[in-house]
């Protein structure tokens, strides 16, 4: 999925949809991967999969990123809307 990141925020929040990405706002600044560590953790704990199920596939240092979720596509398309439907 993509993600447009925004560091650096008041409070970690999803922020609804940037074009065709998630935007995810997180309070660690973009410095020495905080920022994507935080975002790793959000989405994690957002949809309720093993920190370990995601993974940062590119955009390491931009705000633009594509993340891969590892698991049953049907489940986590299912976990992803629930969870951007109740923001």
């Amino acid at each position: 999925m993509n993600v447009h990141a925004q560091p650096g925020a008041r409070q970690p929040q999803l922020r609804g949809m940037h074009g065709d990405a998630i935007k995810i706002a997180v309070k660690e600044a973009a410095q020495d991967g905080r920022a994507n560590a935080a975002i790793i953790r959000f989405i994690a704990e957002g949809i309720n999969l093993p920190l370990a199920n995601v993974e940062l596939s590119s955009g390491l240092t931009v705000r633009r990123k594509r993340v891969f979720l590892h698991g049953d596509s049907r489940e986590l398309t299912h976990k992803l809307e629930l969870w951007l439907n109740a923001e």
